[in-house]
């Protein structure tokens, strides 16, 4: 058997930059044609052209994944555009960085309905296509934060511990149709907001060894990581992986820090 996702469809929502894009371009690597979501028009296009310099067809929806009716104009392009979706990666979040005194209602609400809401409603969405394949999976991005977290960072890992459990009944739900659902969980990853915050420190060679220094690999984590374990897990060779939430944190969780 060999790692291939060849006449496969996979639709990625955040794929503009960071840990989306690195997903992106594994699944292309692999064979499967992809879509890229995001509110961000030009760095979107970008991963297309990235996606077809790979030879694999490449598609770029701009789309708020919280609009139920955004949503489903998306869903729309994808059935015309492919005639069916086999991978759906729910990747898209946002994050605010305030403690529950200072952070707004607004903000509260915006945190929830990306990273908690717009996965249902992608799902929602997607289902039709999703029971037409052979193949079909849900990968759900949530955080270590969902497990192990910092002060000022509530709604964010709320959202996040929301996502794994959701996905142990999407598991079960989503069975009935032949569907599997997993959740990854990225550690630091030097992309996102660990990446603007080791670029917001006045020393940041040494911010980040000190990081690295905390990590059992010796390293932080980077896109391509996450996206090589959701290539083979959308795989045939990753065909019985179902319902479980896999840490990619180069071993950070396991360790004791004092």
């Amino acid at each position: 058997m060999e790692l291939s996702l060849n006449n496969r469809v996979a639709l990625v929502t955040g794929a503009a930059q960071g840990i989306g894009k690195g997903i992106a371009l594994a699944l292309a690597g692999a064979g499967a044609d992809v879509v890229v979501v995001d509110i961000e028009t030009d760095k979107g296009q970008a991963t297309v052209d990235a996606v077809t310099a790979l030879g694999r067809k490449g598609l770029f929806v701009h789309a708020d994944i919280s609009d139920p009716a955004m949503v489903r104009g998306m869903m729309d392009k994808v059935a015309a555009e492919f005639s069916g979706l086999d991978i759906l990666v729910n990747n898209a979040a946002v994050e605010y960085f305030c403690s529950i005194e200072d952070m707004t209602i607004e903000q509260w609400d915006r945190t929830q309905n990306v990273d908690l809401k717009g996965i249902f409603l992608l799902i929602k969405s997607a289902l039709p296509m999703l029971k037409t394949s052979n193949n079909a999976i849900v990968v759900n991005i949530a955080s270590v934060h969902a497990t192990a977290t910092i002060p000022d960072l509530a709604a964010y890992a709320a959202a996040k511990g929301g996502i794994v459990a959701m996905t142990h009944s999407l598991c079960q739900d989503l069975g009935r149709h032949g569907i599997r659902a997993i959740t990854v969980s990225p550690g630091f990853i030097n992309a996102g907001m660990t990446k603007v915050w080791l670029d917001s420190q006045d020393d940041r060679q040494a911010t980040l060894e000190r990081v690295n220094a905390m990590h059992p690999t010796g390293r932080i984590g980077t896109p391509e990581d996450i996206g090589h374990f959701i290539t083979f897990a959308c795989t045939d060779l990753g065909s019985f992986i179902n319902g479980i939430e896999m840490i990619i944190d180069g071993g950070l969780t396991t360790k004791l820090h004092h």
